[in-house]
């Protein structure tokens, strides 16, 4: 008789410190596509602006890092057969980040004629992490047949 192996469920902890460590991935790129809407640039140097951005950036890490150290205990406790609604937060968080690299690259003086390019590799790397980690971590598999 051959024994089905059975999918490991992941913790609210697991879950928590990969969407907390991809939002600080994340931060800088977002907090740049709404500079890109709302023409910060015009106003302040946006290299200065980057600058406190990134440090705001490593102390939230710093502070979010101590606070998942001291709720793990708890956060381990919680289990959900699927996380839906992480997964969702996190195709959100790559779009906005997909965006954020392009404002990035725009910002950093690269040439506007590459920026499809960009996108596109960008676009292909993100796509496969959402699919890994949709399955293996969020237990959303888009792709299969039910």
């Amino acid at each position: 008789m051959i024994k089905k192996e059975r999918p490991k469920i992941y913790s609210q902890f697991e879950i928590s410190v990969i969407l907390f460590y991809l939002s600080m991935i994340f931060f800088t790129p977002v907090v740049l596509v709404f500079t890109y809407v709302f023409e910060v640039d015009q106003t302040l140097n946006i290299n200065t602006f980057m600058f406190w951005v990134l440090m705001s950036n490593c102390f939230a890490m710093l502070l979010g890092s101590v606070m998942l150290a001291f709720s793990k205990e708890s956060l381990r406790r919680i289990v959900k057969p699927t996380y839906r609604v992480e997964y969702i937060y996190l195709l959100i968080l790559f779009m906005f980040g997909l965006l954020g690299f392009v404002v990035l690259y725009d910002y950093m003086g690269g040439d506007r004629a590459y920026i499809a390019n960009i996108i596109v590799v960008l676009l292909a790397g993100f796509v496969y992490t959402l699919m890994y980690l949709g399955r293996k971590y969020f237990k959303f598999d888009y792709m299969r047949k039910k």
